[in-house]
C-alpha cells in the first residue's frame, strides 16, 4: 500500500465523525422531543429516552457482524454506501414521526444498518503499515469521540433554534454527504484474508473471547461505552428538574457539556503515544478507570451546572485513554492475520455497552431517582478497576521485576 493509505484513513475518520453525529446527535434533545410527542411524565420520558437511545446501538451490535462479513466478501466500499444510504432515509423520516413508537421503529432500522464502525476498524487494519497502526487507531478513536462531541452540540443548537424536528433533516443531509464521499474517494479495497463462509459468527466470537486478556479488555470497552452513553438520556431531565434550568436553553447546555467531555477525550486519545513512553499501558488503564469512577461521584455532588460540566469533561479525558490502549492490548494478543476480523467482532460485543447504558440508566432513574445513575455507574467502574489491577497490572509489573 503506497502513501495513499493516509488518505483512506482520513476519509474513514471523516465518515466516522459524520456517522457519529447522526446516530448520537439526538441525545441532547430526545427527552424534550418525546414530550412533544405526548410523554409529559419525567419518569416515563426518561425511560423512553433510554429505550429509544439504546435500541439503535443494540441493533448495531447484533447486525454489525453480518455487515462485517459482507464487507469482507463484497468489499467495504459497496457495503458502506448501502449502509449510509439507508441511514440517510431512516434518519430523515424521524422528522415526520407522530408517536414514540414510530420513532422507536425508525431507530431500530438505523441500528440494523449501522455497522460502519467495525468496517472502518477493519479498513484501518487492512491499509495501515504495521508500525503506524497505533497512530491510526488513536486517530480513529478521536474521530469516534468527535462524532459523540459534535452530534449533541449540533443537535441541541438546531433544536433550540428551529425546533426538535429540524436536526433530523440536518443529520440526514450529513449522512448523504458521507455517502457521496465514499462514492467519490474510496477505492475498491479487498480483504486479503477472507472469512470462511462455513464458520459461524458465534464460533468466531468464541475463538477470541477464550483468550483471558481479550475477554477482560472487551469487558472494559463495554463498560467505557456504558459510562459514556448511560448518562446521556437523563442529563437533560436532570439539569431541567434538579438545577432548575430554563427549557429554552437545556438542549444547548447539554450539548456543551457533552462537547467538553468529548473534546477532552479526543485530546487524551491523541496523546496516547507520549504517555505510554513513561507508564505501562496496564497502569494507565487502571488509573483511568479508577479516576472515572471517582469523577462520576463528583459530577453528582456538584451544585451547579458548570461544576457538573467541568467534572464531566475531566471524566471524558480519562475515558479517552481507555479505548485506544484496550484496542492496542487486544491487537498484541491475537495473530496479525486475524486482527481485522477480531476488531470487527470485538467492536460489536463492546458496542452493547451503548445499549445497556441508556436503557438501564432510564430504568434506574425511574425507579430510584437520577442520583442512583451516577452512583451505580461509579461503582461499576471501581469494580472494573480492581479486576484490571489484579489481571493486568500485577502480572505486568511482576514480569518487570
Amino acid at each position: 500500500m503506497d502513501s495513499s493509505w493516509k488518505r483512506i484513513i482520513y476519509l474513514i475518520c471523516t465518515i466516522q465523525v459524520g456517522g457519529g453525529i447522526t446516530i448520537i446527535g439526538v441525545l441532547s434533545f430526545l427527552p424534550l422531543f418525546l414530550a412533544e410527542l405526548g410523554l409529559h411524565d419525567p419518569g416515563e420520558a426518561a425511560m423512553w429516552a433510554g429505550l429509544v437511545s439504546g435500541v439503535t446501538p443494540c441493533m448495531v451490535a447484533l447486525s454489525a457482524p453480518y455487515w462485517s462479513r459482507k464487507a469482507n466478501q463484497l468489499g467495504p466500499r459497496k457495503v458502506m454506501m448501502f449502509i449510509l444510504f439507508t441511514l440517510m432515509v431512516t434518519v430523515g423520516a424521524c422528522a415526520f414521526t407522530q408517536t414514540p413508537w414510530q420513532l422507536l421503529m425508525l431507530r431500530i432500522l438505523q441500528g440494523v444498518v449501522g455497522g460502519y464502525v467495525p468496517i472502518g476498524l477493519a479498513i484501518i487494519i487492512l491499509v495501515t503499515p504495521e508500525n503506524k497502526v497505533p497512530w491510526a487507531m488513536g486517530l480513529y478513536q478521536a474521530s469516534m469521540v468527535m462524532g459523540l462531541v459534535f452530534g449533541p452540540l449540533m443537535g441541541g443548537l438546531v433544536a433550540d433554534l428551529l425546533g426538535y424536528r429540524a436536526p433530523f433533516v440536518m443529520f440526514s443531509a450529513l449522512t448523504g454527504l458521507c455517502m457521496l464521499g465514499i462514492y467519490l474517494f474510496m477505492p475498491n479495497l479487498q480483504f486479503e484474508h477472507k472469512v470462511d463462509a462455513r464458520e459461524s459468527q458465534l464460533s468466531l466470537i468464541k475463538s477470541f473471547l477464550v483468550i483471558p486478556r481479550v475477554r477482560l479488555l472487551v469487558g472494559l470497552l463495554f463498560l467505557c461505552n456504558f459510562g459514556i452513553t448511560g448518562i446521556g438520556p437523563i442529563l437533560p431531565l436532570y439539569i431541567k428538574h434538579y438545577m432548575h434550568m430554563n427549557d429554552e436553553f437545556v438542549a444547548t447546555i447539554v450539548g456543551i457539556i457533552i462537547f467538553g467531555a468529548g473534546l477532552f477525550s479526543a485530546l487524551a486519545s491523541i496523546s496516547i503515544g507520549k504517555i505510554t513512553e513513561r507508564l505501562t499501558m496496564p497502569r494507565i488503564v487502571f488509573t483511568a478507570t479508577w479516576a472515572v469512577g471517582t469523577l462520576f461521584i463528583l459530577q453528582y455532588i456538584m451544585p451547579s451546572i458548570w461544576g457538573l460540566g467541568i467534572f464531566r469533561a475531566i471524566a471524558g479525558f480519562f475515558m479517552g485513554f481507555i479505548t485506544p490502549i484496550a484496542n492496542t492490548l487486544i491487537s498484541k494478543a491475537v495473530p496479525i492475520e486475524r486482527r481485522g476480523i477480531v476488531f470487527g467482532t470485538v467492536s460489536s460485543v463492546a458496542m452493547m455497552g451503548n445499549v445497556l447504558g441508556p436503557v438501564l440508566s432510564g430504568m434506574i432513574a425511574r425507579a430510584f431517582g437520577y442520583g442512583a445513575v451516577f452512583w451505580s455507574t461509579a461503582a461499576i467502574f471501581f469494580v472494573a478497576a480492581l479486576f484490571i489491577y489484579r489481571s493486568l497490572v500485577i502480572p505486568s509489573e511482576s514480569k518487570s521485576l
